[in-house]
C-alpha cells in the first residue's frame, strides 16, 4: 500500500486539487494539536495513527470542533493560524481525517488478502483476520468495528471466489456481496469464517439473505415455490429457474460449511 499522500493522489486525482487540500488540513490540524496536545500525540501527526477505531474517534471529534467554529463558539480551530480557518469551515479537516480512515482500512483489507492467501488453516486465517480487525475499543467505535469486520469478510470472499458471484458468474465488483450462511448478528464466532459465506451478487445475495434460495448437501441451487410462482416471468426464469439444481461455483480454498448449509436451508421458505 503507498502512502497516506499517495493514497490521496491516487482517489482524488492530481488535478482536482481535493488531495492537496486534504494534505494541508492534516498538516493544519497536526500544528494544532502541537500546541493543545489534546490528544497526547507528543508531536507526531495524525498519519502516523494506525488504530483506525482511534482515527474515527479524531474524525468525529474534529467534526464537532468544526461545528462549533462555523457556530461561533470556542473550538481547536482557535490555536490555529487565523489564515487558515477556511479550511475547518469547509469542512476539509474532518473530510481529510474521514480519508485517513478510509485508507486505513484499505490497508487492513489488503491484509486480508494477503492473510487468505497464505493461511494453512481456516482457524489459523479467522484467527489472523480477529487481529487485524482489532480496534480501540468505545462505544463510539461499535459501528466502526462491524464496518471493518464486514468489509474485511467481503474482501476475503471475493479474493477466495475469484471475485466472481458462485451462482452466476458476474465479476462486477461493486454488485457482488459477501452473503454470511449463519446471520452476523446472531453468530458472533462465525462473522470472520469464510466458511460462512457465500460470494453473491446483489440479486442473489437478497434472496438468499430472505430464504427464497438456498444450497443442499451437494451445494445445488434450491429455490422457493414463492420465486417458482413467477417462473411465468421471462427475467424470473433467467434468474433463477435456469440455476435451479446447479451447483454452485465452489471457491479455490475454504468450502461453504455443509452444516451451516443445512440449517439455512431448513428455513426456505417453501
Amino acid at each position: 500500500m503507498e502512502n497516506f499522500e499517495d493514497y490521496l493522489r491516487k482517489t482524488y486525482g492530481t488535478r482536482s486539487g481535493t488531495a492537496h487540500s486534504y494534505i494541508k488540513a492534516i498538516e493544519i490540524l497536526d500544528n494544532i494539536f502541537r500546541q493543545n496536545d489534546i490528544l497526547n500525540l507528543n508531536g507526531k501527526s495524525l498519519k502516523t495513527i494506525t488504530d483506525a477505531g482511534e482515527v474515527f474517534s479524531i474524525y468525529e471529534f474534529i467534526k464537532g470542533e468544526e461545528k462549533k467554529m462555523r457556530n461561533g463558539i470556542d473550538s481547536i480551530f482557535n490555536y490555529g493560524n487565523p489564515n487558515q480557518t477556511s479550511y475547518p469551515k469547509k469542512g476539509f479537516c474532518s473530510a481529510a481525517v474521514g480519508s485517513l480512515f478510509n485508507y486505513r482500512e484499505a490497508i487492513i483489507n489488503e491484509n486480508a488478502v494477503r492473510i487468505v492467501n497464505t493461511a494453512e488453516s481456516k482457524s489459523q486465517l479467522v484467527k489472523k483476520l480477529k487481529k487485524i480487525t482489532s480496534i480501540s475499543d468505545t462505544e463510539s467505535n461499535a459501528e466502526v468495528h462491524i464496518r471493518i469486520g464486514q468489509n474485511v469478510f467481503r474482501s476475503v470472499l471475493l479474493e477466495i471466489y475469484n471475485g466472481q458471484c458462485c451462482v452466476c458468474g458476474i465479476n462486477i465488483k461493486e454488485l457482488l456481496r459477501a452473503s454470511h450462511i449463519l446471520p452476523w448478528s446472531n453468530h458472533k464466532k462465525e462473522r470472520l469464517n469464510p466458511e460462512n459465506g457465500l460470494c453473491l451478487s446483489a440479486t442473489y445475495d437478497a434472496a438468499f439473505d430472505n430464504h427464497l434460495i438456498s444450497f443442499d448437501n451437494e451445494y445445488r441451487m434450491v429455490v422457493s415455490r414463492y420465486i417458482r410462482d413467477f417462473y411465468t416471468n421471462e427475467t424470473a426464469k433467467e434468474y433463477f429457474e435456469r440455476y435451479e439444481g446447479q451447483k454452485l461455483m465452489m471457491p479455490n480454498k475454504f468450502y461453504p460449511n455443509k452444516e451451516f448449509l443445512r440449517r439455512h436451508l431448513g428455513e426456505l421458505i417453501i
